[in-house]
């Protein structure tokens, strides 16, 4: 009977020996190791070295920037500024400023677009607004650059914006079982279209890309074993294509351009070459978008000595603006020139008038407008030649010229436009 009792006994002994040896204080673990995050992370293969070589090198210390990139965050928009640390650097080298969209609105975005060369829309988790999607197809109608990035692996409203100009951002994801880095949805891309974007590219790697289906061409198209993952047809793909117009750009990976998966392949040229694409500006500016059209030195050139007073106020404006301007007393033509004057001042600029088709005379004349009365009115005038841009600011009065300053000042002169390149006042 004893021998019965044994084996339970032993099985008691044993259970109470391990509790009081593990669990009251017979057992000491070993130190937790003490491991960096950034060791726990990923690091790709085959990181390759290049130099970043840009035509524009940066501007000098208190010269204006060759153009503006300005960036959304106005739309709580899924990305950190780290994360784009590289291609917003890769713009600066090129003497752009960057610029951040903070308000949302079509009344903001307007003012803020009115003075940018290039915008970037990265993954904004509110829609746009049916106002602001038209400023931003104004702006590329324009020939503003306009690049738009999305990424599968965070959510985002951006097709609202983005078929508008001819970029639709598919919800799935692609994978390549038989090639990849370290899991299936970090493959390889090494057919190119010839372009800009992709000059001096021989393979890419994405690490959470989608497709793209564009009204332009795809740039970066997948192979014959990358998926996507809501289709079971494998046809090449792209996650980087052009848009309706060739001033629009459109990337479904951020991964790609985050350090240091940008060092990887030629990630590291596409983000260049990126940053290439956003600073060649191609932008038209108007008369509405005052005084951004005019690239300083700026000279401002007087009708008659008795508007010194209204040259000083608008050289001061120009000034608060970041141009450098100054008042001269002959026409420098490789300037650009505001000119500021009464009618009767108006047979020195009689050339830039005739060549708008704008009459002074006993009344004025216009395309835009029948003859009305001198008195009690102002106009000013954008006249384009190649490079350089010419202001017309002419009034009836010294006053007339003050309050068509103070207009410019404020803004307000754009209630008054009658095309792109012109405005009538009553004052």
């Amino acid at each position: 009977m004893w021998k019965l009792l044994l084996l339970p006994a032993c099985a008691v002994a044993f259970f109470l020996a391990a509790y009081f040896f593990f669990y009251q204080g017979g057992y000491t673990p070993p130190d937790s190791p003490d491991i960096a995050f950034a060791e726990l992370t990923t690091i790709p293969a085959r990181p390759v070295d290049f130099t970043d070589q840009p035509v524009f090198s940066g501007n000098p210390i208190g010269a204006t920037a060759r153009g503006i990139l300005l960036v959304d965050t106005a739309h709580r928009n899924a990305f950190t500024r780290q994360e784009i640390v590289t291609l917003l650097s890769r713009v600066s080298d090129r003497g752009y400023a960057v610029e951040f969209m903070d308000d949302a609105g079509p009344t903001q975005m307007e003012e803020k677009l009115r003075q940018a060369d290039a915008f970037m829309v990265i993954s904004p988790l509110e829609s746009y607004q049916r106002d602001e999607a038209d400023l931003v197809v104004d702006f590329v109608a324009q020939g503003g650059k306009l690049l738009l990035i999305a990424d599968p692996g965070r959510p985002n409203q951006l097709n609202g914006l983005s078929e508008r100009v001819g970029i639709s951002f598919q919800p799935d994801y692609l994978y390549n079982l038989a090639e990849y880095d370290t899991n299936f949805r970090e493959f390889f891309v090494r057919d190119f279209q010839a372009d800009a974007i992709t000059s001096g590219i021989g393979e890419l790697a994405f690490y959470y890309a989608g497709s793209i289906e564009s009204a332009g061409p795809g740039l970066a198209l997948t192979d014959g074993n990358t998926y996507s993952s809501i289709a079971e047809r494998v046809i090449p793909r792209s996650p980087l294509s052009i848009g309706a117009h060739r001033n629009v750009l459109a990337v479904h990976d951020l991964t790609f351009m985050i350090p240091p998966y940008n060092s990887v392949r030629d990630n590291d040229r596409l983000v260049a070459n990126i940053a290439d694409f956003l600073t060649e500006s191609e932008r038209q500016y108007r008369l509405t978008d005052f005084p951004r059209f005019l690239d300083g030195p700026v000279d401002i050139l007087l009708g008659q000595p008795d508007l010194f007073d209204q040259g000083t106020r608008l050289k001061q404006a120009l000034g608060a603006q970041g141009l450098s301007a100054d008042l001269q007393g002959v026409e420098n033509g490789s300037r650009d020139l505001v000119f500021l004057g009464l009618y009767e001042d108006s047979a020195a600029v009689a050339r830039y008038l005739a060549s708008a088709g704008v009459r002074i005379g006993d009344t004025l004349t216009a395309p835009f407008t029948p003859g009305i009365a001198l008195e009690g009115t102002s106009v000013i005038l954008l006249h384009r030649s190649g490079d350089r841009d010419v202001l017309l600011i002419l009034a009836d009065t010294p006053d007339g010229l003050g309050e068509m300053v103070n207009q410019l000042e404020t803004g307000k002169f754009r209630n008054g436009l009658a095309d792109d390149f012109a405005g009538v006042y009553k004052y």
